[in-house]
């Protein structure tokens, strides 16, 4: 029997995990990164994270980066959408592209 009633001694952790345990914030930390196609190299390659590179992070970043920035242009074109269509008069049933079609022609 070991100390303090267990049974087997506890594998020691991967680099990765003491990262992840050590600080909080890690613990989002993706398993592979996907680094986007440039000129030189056609093909978006995906990475574990534990053989990325400073650069390969960065390279992550900038995909991860204009995908977030496609996404809250789509938030805010749909917010403006629900608005107009809102303001337009139209309710949860209507068809919000029409609604907000008729409020600009009518203006």
């Amino acid at each position: 029997m070991f100390p303090f009633g267990k049974s087997k001694p506890e594998a020691p952790l991967s680099a990765l995990e003491a990262l992840k345990k050590a600080h909080y914030s890690l613990a989002s930390l993706p398993e592979t990164i996907r680094i986007p196609a440039t000129p030189e190299r056609g093909e978006t390659d995906a990475k574990p994270i534990t053989e990325a590179t400073i650069d390969d992070i960065a390279f992550a970043l900038r995909g991860l980066e204009a995908a977030s920035s496609a996404l809250i242009d789509q938030m805010y074109a749909l917010r403006k959408l629900s608005q107009i269509a809102r303001d337009a008069g139209a309710l949860g049933a209507h068809r919000a592209v029409e609604a907000a079609a008729r409020a600009r022609t009518e203006r």
